[in-house]
Parts: C-alpha cells; sequence; structure tokens
C-alpha cells in the first residue's frame, strides 16, 4: 500500500467514527429533550385562536417535544391512553378545567398551568395566575399619566387583599395617596364607589377589580358617566370597560404567558416546585375618545404598546 493510499484510508475512517460520534450525539440530545404535553379545552372559533396564542409561546420556549391534546367530554379518555403508553416529562393546562382533567391522568408528573384563581393551587408544581400584579397597574398608569395623586379602589379582602397591599406599597412610595375601601357584597361595594365619585377630583384614578363581583352594568355605567363629567381616570383589567368608557386596562398577552409558562415547565421537570406567578405578560388597551377627553398625550413608547385603541364609549 502506498503512503497515500494509507493516508486515504486514515482519513476515511477519521471521518466514519467523527459521524458515528454526531449521530449517537444527536440520539443523547434527542433522548434529553423534554416532552410536554399541554391539556386545553376544545372550543369553537373565535376563542380556539386564544388558545393557538398560548401554544405559539409554549413552542417557542420548549425545546423538546410538545404534544397538545385539545379535550372535551368525549376525548378524556384517548388523553389518558396516549399518556400512559408514552408519559411525557412535564404536563401542561389552560384552564382551571383542564388542570383537573391533567391531574387525573399525570401519575405523580409535574403539572404546570395557567390558572384563573388558585383552585387547584395544591396540584400544581408552578404556573401563572391570569392576575396582574400591583407593580403591572401602577407601572401603566403612571406611564400613560405620572400626574397621579390620588388612587381609590373598592376591593374585596378575601380575594384582592395582597393585590391592594402591594398597590398602595408603590403608591405611597411615589407620594400617591391611596384610599382602598373593603366590600363583601355588592351594597358595600357601591357604598364606597359613591362616596369615592363625590369626593374625587379631576386626574384621581378609580381602579376598578373586575374578578370580585361587585361591578354590575349599572354601577358600572354610574361610575363611568361620573368620571367623564369629572374628568376621572379609571383603569381596570378588563378590556370591555374600555370599550364602555374606562381610561385603559391591562389583560393577557396570551403568546408571552406560553412563553413564561415554557421557561416555569422547564423549570419544575426536575421536582422542583414553584409558586404561583402573577400576571406579567400583559397588554394594552386604552380608549381614544376617552383619552382625547382629559386631554393626555400619550408618548410615543406608551402608543407602541397599545394592543388595542377602542374608538369611543
Amino acid at each position: 500500500m502506498t503512503e497515500l493510499a494509507r493516508l486515504i484510508g486514515i482519513l476515511n475512517g477519521s471521518i466514519l467514527l467523527a459521524m458515528a460520534a454526531m449521530v449517537f450525539a444527536g440520539g443523547v440530545a434527542a433522548d434529553d429533550e423534554t416532552e410536554i404535553v399541554v391539556v386545553y379545552p376544545k372550543v369553537r372559533e373565535p376563542f380556539a385562536a386564544l388558545y393557538r396564542d398560548y401554544l405559539v409561546g409554549i413552542s417557542e420556549t420548549v425545546p423538546g417535544k410538545v404534544t397538545e391534546y385539545a379535550i372535551n367530554g368525549e376525548s378524556q379518555a384517548s388523553l389518558a391512553k396516549a399518556v400512559d403508553l408514552s408519559p411525557p416529562d412535564v404536563f401542561m393546562a389552560i384552564g382551571n378545567k383542564s388542570v383537573k382533567i391533567a391531574d387525573q391522568v399525570r401519575g405523580g408528573r409535574p403539572l404546570v398551568a395557567v390558572v384563573a384563581n388558585r383552585q387547584y393551587e395544591s396540584v400544581l408544581s408552578g404556573g401563572i395566575l391570569l392576575k396582574p400584579s400591583a407593580d403591572v397597574y401602577m407601572a401603566n398608569l403612571l406611564d400613560i399619566y405620572d400626574k397621579i395623586h390620588k388612587i381609590y379602589v373598592v376591593y374585596s379582602p378575601e380575594y384582592d387583599q395582597d393585590l391592594v397591599n402591594d398597590a398602595k406599597t408603590i403608591a405611597e412610595r411615589r407620594g400617591i395617596v391611596f384610599t382602598a375601601v373593603k366590600a363583601t357584597d355588592i351594597r358595600e361595594a357601591a357604598a364606597g364607589y359613591q362616596k369615592f365619585l363625590q369626593e374625587a377630583k379631576a386626574y384621581s384614578a378609580i381602579w376598578l377589580l373586575p374578578d370580585n363581583g361587585f361591578l354590575d352594568s349599572s354601577l358600572l355605567s354610574t361610575i363611568l358617566d361620573v368620571a367623564w363629567e369629572k374628568k376621572l381616570i379609571v383603569f381596570s383589567s378588563n378590556p370591555l370597560f374600555v370599550k364602555h368608557g374606562a381610561l385603559f386596562a391591562v389583560y393577557p398577552d396570551n403568546r408571552g404567558v406560553g412563553v413564561t409558562l415554557g421557561e416555569i415547565a422547564l423549570s419544575v421537570e426536575n421536582g422542583e416546585k414553584l409558586p404561583l406567578q402573577p400576571l406579567r405578560d400583559v397588554r394594552l388597551a386604552v380608549n381614544e375618545r376617552t383619552i382625547n377627553h382629559l386631554g393626555i398625550d400619550l408618548s410615543p413608547e406608551v402608543r407602541r404598546r397599545i394592543e388595542l385603541m377602542l374608538p369611543g364609549r
């Protein structure tokens, strides 16, 4: 064998070994990838699009295999069979009902979720509570109007105490007077709002917490009518309030929530348990007619963040 032939043989052998190593390494990487099952409700359009946004965010974050199950009453058995044959590393659930379904089939594997309340918190390894944190509310309020001098809120101590405490701390650090009234039913809430509406001066803010059940259509209409007359700033986490005349609302950015949920899933894969996080991935809805009426000039940065600019009352 000539020296050239010997060198070619050595070179070919080295290439084959390198290729084998690459294949082997690829196989190991594939085995190490996180496998996730996502359970969410099977619904019709346009609501199905909301869940697709969550799934896009999850897929952007999780490098491994993501299997989606849109579940209704008839498909729960097929989910149970599928995950029994091929158990994932982590289960994800979107919504409280999906948590209940996933918990029944997960076999002790970690479960993370996006939830509306803390009903199933004890079975979760982590997740996101779809209620914005106090700093998200306050940051958006001050970005839109940084001359706020007083904020009013009616709240349920059962549901909102921690949120209100955090907001009060943030406001007082900024020299803002923060007035909060507890209510246990709609009668007490109405009395609190009436008191606020009588004493509030122009460019005071009224914070509407929509999840405590204290706001019916009649009370909301009264608040917004007086706020218009007195030039009060009304804000919330419900874009429908903005449609009717509130200045702005923060609401979930579903793709962003999916990204964060994917990050949580990767963190709990090895058994770590995390507390539920408040909602920080938000979009901004603003009422154009109200902001013009108040004479507030939005900065270019805030305008770029607005997802919904609603035309009027």
